[in-house]
């Protein structure tokens, strides 16, 4: 394994991959620092650049924007009190009290050492727990993989928000929207309504532009026009203690660096809960066993270092599943399978025999997308505080042309544009109603693997449903499903009786 690894750095230690994770690592900062666009918006809009390069740039690419997106919402939550995405929430609540004393770069520091360091946890955890994972995983056939689907799709309880009924409706209908065109197994035409558009399907990328990134505009443009103020700039501290994170201070959160990154790595490879969980749990944690838990919400350092490297360890475990099972993880993996599946290759266990030099050299990018994503922030603070204090207006128009130009740029079709519209629309309404768009990609990226392995399962069955309880893996799957639901449905009654009776007492 250490020489595929060796192998796998010096493969992407070449112009072509470094330039692709220094463009990801920037856009992600970018898109991350403005607020109200996140990470998977870069990464949906810059999908199309995949086509045209190979696998070793366009992905890690891909996952620098990943990387960096996550710590880019830190940014705008700790100069301007205003979360770039959910899991820097808790950012917020420490980073800004700092701000506010003119201590914004040592926020920024300890912020950006806290997220490498979680970010170089997973990213270790990954190459060393992927590929023996990989091995046992070889051994799944279609039954057993109809019923990881299953227990993937329960995570949909955890992502659906208030309700688990509109979080099943949301799923239901990305696996019905990905059933549209040519049925692999039958060679039949689904839903395609008479239209010769819709024989090849709904793309992806127009599809999650859509959903991800037109509703962001549209939200925006309405809060400009309702001539929302400015904030105040920004003042900086002359100490130069005020400015940096110490060694002395690394020292005193180096064990909430760890204790959160392992928080972070466990909760990302388990599917559909990822960041904000983790971020959360790290920081409540990080409350209990702090020595001076006063401090907190005023600006405390090991508040602040706790969730930026949980929810950073999320991104290398989460890729965990998705590499060794074919499930993603979340949203934002399921959109990175997407890409993978654009350049050929399908995430799975086979993927670790069939291409070796690829995964280790993505591999090998992650390694560089952690210290690039160090260098390149820390040159860069100032402007990223200039960025976050753009006009919206210059933002967001800039935005809707990228949106329009990647989703046409894939086919060349018009019909492309319209279905980015469509989603568009769809995804506005998704926000207004409280919908799940988390739960509908993940629908539509996992329905065709479900569908495939249920026909094959069936197949080998001669059309007998006794394949998926008389074997011990599927069997175990299928228990591990009602468990998951089991355990969703006492985490809300539980947060259902906490609302209660928080509302008795005011």
């Amino acid at each position: 394994m250490l020489e595929n690894i060796i192998s796998g750095l010096f493969s992407i230690l070449s112009p072509g991959p470094l330039a692709g994770i220094a463009l990801g690592v920037t856009t992600g900062l970018v898109f991350g620092a403005i607020p109200g666009i996140s990470g998977i918006m870069a990464i949906a809009i810059l999908l199309p650049m995949t086509f045209y390069v190979s696998p070793l740039i366009g992905i890690p690419m891909l996952l620098g924007i990943y990387k960096a997106g996550i710590f880019g919402g830190s940014i705008s939550a700790i100069l301007l009190n205003t979360p770039g995405a959910p899991p820097a929430v808790c950012t917020a609540m420490e980073g800004y009290p700092l701000t506010v004393k003119g201590k914004a770069k040592k926020a920024l520091n300890t912020a950006l050492t806290a997220s490498v360091f979680g970010d170089a946890f997973s990213t270790m955890l990954l190459i060393f727990v992927a590929a023996p994972l990989s091995v046992i995983t070889l051994k799944a056939g279609p039954s057993e993989k109809f019923c990881i689907i299953i227990l993937a799709l329960t995570v949909v309880g955890s992502i659906s928000g208030p309700s688990i009924i509109k979080g099943i409706i949301c799923a239901g209908l990305g696996i019905w929207v990905s059933t549209i065109g040519v049925s692999e197994t039958s060679g039949a035409t689904r839903f395609d309504f008479g239209s010769g558009d819709l024989i090849g399907g709904i793309s992806l990328i127009p599809m999650v532009i859509g959903l991800l990134c037109l509703p962001e505009v549209f939200r925006q443009v309405g809060t400009m026009a309702g001539g929302q103020a400015e904030k105040a700039k920004l003042v900086l501290s002359k100490n130069k203690d005020d400015n940096r994170f110490t060694f002395k201070e690394f020292l005193y959160c180096l064990p909430t660096m760890i204790k959160s990154s392992c928080i972070g790595s466990v909760l990302g490879a388990l599917p559909g809960l990822g960041a904000s969980p983790s971020a959360f749990m790290a920081y409540s944690e990080a409350q209990r066993s702090s020595k001076k838990p006063e401090d907190f919400g005023k600006g405390a350092i090991d508040g602040l270092a706790a969730p930026e490297a949980a929810n950073n360890a999320t991104t290398g475990s989460a890729m965990i599943p998705m590499l060794t099972l074919g499930i993603p993880g979340d949203d934002v993996t399921a959109i990175l399978m997407g890409a993978f599946m654009i350049q050929g290759i399908t995430p799975g266990p086979t993927i670790f025999y069939e291409h070796t030099h690829l995964i280790y050299g993505i591999f090998g990018g992650l390694i560089v997308c952690d210290i690039m994503l160090y260098l390149i922030t820390k040159a860069g603070f100032n402007i990223w505080i200039k960025l976050a204090q753009l006009p919206k207006y210059i933002i967001f128009s800039c935005v809707t042309v990228f949106c329009f130009v990647g989703a046409y740029s894939i086919n060349q079709s018009l019909f492309d544009i319209l279905t980015l519209i469509t989603f568009g629309v769809a995804g506005l309404l998704m926000n207004k109603y409280h919908l799940s768009v988390g739960a509908f990609i993940i629908g539509f990226v996992l329905g065709p693997i479900w569908e495939r392995a249920y026909d094959q399962s069936m197949v080998i069955s001669d059309g007998s449903f006794s394949i998926f309880f008389t074997r011990p893996i599927p069997v175990f799957f299928l228990l591990l499903s009602l468990v998951a639901v089991l355990s969703i449905i006492r985490t809300r009654a539980k947060a259902k009786q906490r609302l209660e009776a928080q509302a008795l007492k005011t």
